[in-house]
């Protein structure tokens, strides 16, 4: 694979994965609110953490099927920071055990 190859897969790469980040904050947003979306932005932000932009949407991902299962924006925020996987969290916060 030629270099400009390469950088052009990785350009694609890139602009799919901020789409995909645009398509889940937007959810957020709609589930819970603009703030929140803007919140889990900063809070889950790939720089200020270990894992990649891969593991910045994950915990996007995750935010968004916690919240769509009822769990209140506060609680989804910091739960989903855990590393408890979405369905413990929605279990928990239903009084279930994780």
């Amino acid at each position: 694979m030629a270099l400009t190859e390469l950088v052009n897969a990785l350009r694609q790469q890139v602009i799919k994965q901020r789409e995909r980040e645009g398509e889940l904050l937007n959810n957020i947003a709609y589930l819970a609110g603009l703030e929140t979306a803007e919140a889990a932005a900063d809070i889950y932000a790939a720089e200020k953490h270990a894992y990649s932009f891969d593991g910045y949407l994950y915990q996007l991902e995750k935010l968004k099927t916690v919240l769509a299962a009822g769990v209140p924006s506060e609680i989804a925020l910091e739960a989903v920071d855990s590393c408890a996987d979405a369905d413990a969290i929605i279990k928990y916060y239903r009084g279930g055990t994780a």
